[in-house]
């Protein structure tokens, strides 16, 4: 579980099973739905243990149960599928009587555009999926589920409104300009805001709002820290072993793989320089344009201290990493990156970056003098 090929695999699994089984299979199945391992069959009655004795064949540790329809009723995944007297089939919304019919609460600190989205989405699925049973039945089944997660009857009415006048054919779009769709934490009203703020100046971005408490958060970690020199998608930080100088860099393969290919060139360098090399020759020349680490080498004969690299910052997304590491180039003082670095950044964010950097300074200047004055 949490493998991103254990879908694919689990597809390809059932796909292999399926064919050996219907293989073996002497009548015709003229019903065969499935979704990852839920497997939906019309076959005789008294064929049912014959073709559940074939799937529970194919692997010993692949063990299927057997679900037999009840006065023409049986349930598949959010659906109960009702087996009419003319062989036809209509469906109802169907929960297992297990579940207790609680969802995203309306009082909960969530952004209100969610907790409406996730209401709609539930009205839609109901409306949707039942086509057995009358309106007002289905309205019943809407307000209870919705009043259950305290959502008021006026939100509801309005919701089952909206729901009605839309309509299943999307509509065109002549927008050129493609969709980007971004994130953000939610913090009461100002997310709110700042999305009809960025609505107005940028309307082909859409904003979805985030909880930082979520459970991954507050539960703690149960596996293994993975180890810094592993980690990929990561900031990083080389100080200068001959003067107070340091590099920002980024790299999207792991932090090792990295650092390896640094010590690769600075003993290419180191090589060069051993050989009575000038920083005029060719093969230093076109070391000097890889990297400004190299670049700080080279014009000062400085050395690295690879040994010593910090972990700045991360992020699990690689198109992330290029405004990270400018923000941190901003707030790292004596960088001996270039200046094309950070010229990409919007002014007002270098200008929030350049007032957080003197708070911190100021606020480590007064920690040293309370701390001087106390020794005192």
């Amino acid at each position: 579980m949490g493998n991103p090929l254990s879908p694919t695999i689990a597809d390809l699994v059932m796909e292999s099973l399926l064919d050996t089984v219907m293989a073996r299979i002497t009548f015709p199945v003229p019903v065969l739905k499935k979704y990852v391992d839920d497997l939906l069959l019309a076959v005789p009655r008294e064929k049912i243990g014959e073709v559940l004795e074939f799937f529970n064949q194919y692997h010993a540790r692949i063990q299927f149960t057997v679900e037999v329809e009840d006065d023409g009723r049986i349930p598949y995944l959010d659906l109960l599928l009702v087996r009419q007297t003319d062989q036809t089939v209509k469906t109802e919304w169907y929960m297992k009587p297990i579940a207790t019919g609680r969802f995203l609460n309306y009082h909960s600190a969530h952004s209100m555009k969610q907790k409406v989205n996730v209401a709609a989405n539930f009205i839609q699925r109901v409306k949707t999926f039942s086509t057995n049973i009358d309106e007002p039945t289905t309205h019943q089944i809407i307000f209870s589920h919705l009043k259950l997660n305290d959502y008021p009857p006026r939100v509801i009415n309005r919701l089952i409104d909206r729901a009605r006048e839309r309509t299943i054919a999307a509509t065109n779009d002549d927008s050129s300009d493609e969709e980007v769709y971004r994130s953000m934490v939610h913090v009461g009203q100002l997310t709110n805001k700042i999305q009809r703020s960025l609505k107005k100046d940028y309307p082909n971005v859409i904003i979805s709002s985030k909880n930082e408490k979520i459970i991954k958060n507050m539960l703690p970690q149960v596996k293994d820290p993975v180890e810094k020199l592993n980690l990929s998608n990561v900031i990083y930080r080389i100080p200068c072993e001959d003067c107070s100088a340091c590099y920002v860099g980024m790299t999207s393969n792991q932090l090792r793989t990295r650092l390896a290919s640094h010590r690769s060139c600075s003993n290419r360098l180191r090589s060069l320089w051993e050989r009575g090399k000038t920083a005029e020759d060719e093969e230093i020349a076109t070391l000097r344009e890889r990297t400004a680490l190299l670049d700080h080498s080279i014009s000062h004969h400085h050395t690295f201290n690879f040994d010593n690299t910090q972990l700045l910052d991360s992020s699990r997304k690689k198109q992330n990493l290029p405004t990270l590491k400018t923000c941190h180039i901003i707030n790292t003082p004596n960088t001996v990156n270039k200046r094309t670095d950070t010229d990409n950044l919007s002014s007002t964010y270098a200008g929030i970056l350049h007032t957080l950097r003197n708070n911190s300074r100021a606020e480590q200047q007064t920690h040293r003098t309370h701390a001087s004055t106390e020794q005192v």
